[in-house]
């Protein structure tokens, strides 16, 4: 089944590759972490637009404190998680109102769903080639739903901030938990040269 979605998935964004892609970078905020986006889109209708959308998502502990080592000099994070996630999402986004609103913002709806790499390092060493070194990988899928406003800059770029939930369930307990669920906070600026 997970060959099959990634196989369509590929398919999905090869089949529509003949548009023109606009790429697009930003950062996001979660109830878990926080990290920077990276992706593309094609326009398919004046309100549709589809794409992918990759991160990098550091995940942080909810009792996570920075410290001071006074005899070393060294600032160090007590109790944090040596965890990451790589999501890969492919992505629609619905305007409902484009063309209607006549000004340069747009608000939209969005569904972004795949794979996730989850890279789980050791919490207990400093050092970069021992954290990270031997870390486990869990593969797992996720899917974020999310409600936001793209708003037209010269020369055809959009800033787009949205929020929504994110719904990321492991299958077995990582860093102690069983899924990594929580409100998402993106705010993604696109580069054309047109509308979206």
């Amino acid at each position: 089944m997970k060959k099959i979605i990634l196989i369509a998935c590929f398919g999905f964004m090869v089949s529509i590759g003949n548009a023109q892609m606009k790429k697009g970078i930003g950062p996001m905020l979660g109830t878990r972490g926080y990290g920077i986006i990276f992706s593309g889109q094609w326009q398919i209708k004046p309100n549709i637009i589809t794409g992918f959308e990759t991160r990098f998502y550091d995940i942080k502990n909810d009792s996570e404190l920075p410290g001071y080592n006074r005899f070393t000099g060294q600032t160090l994070n007590v109790g944090d998680k040596a965890l990451f996630m790589l999501p890969i999402f492919g992505t629609i986004k619905w305007l409902p109102f484009e063309g209607k609103i006549a000004n340069n913002f747009s608000p939209f709806t969005s569904i972004k769903l795949g794979p996730i790499l989850a890279v789980d390092g050791k919490e207990d060493s400093r050092k970069f080639s021992e954290r990270w070194g031997k870390a486990g990988t869990i593969v797992t899928y996720g899917v974020q739903v999310a409600f936001g406003v793209s708003f037209l800059q010269m020369g055809g770029s959009t800033i787009s901030p949205s929020i929504g939930f994110e719904y990321l369930p492991m299958g077995q307990e990582v860093d102690g938990r069983n899924n990594y669920n929580g409100t998402v906070v993106n705010i993604t600026f696109t580069f054309g040269n047109s509308r979206r």
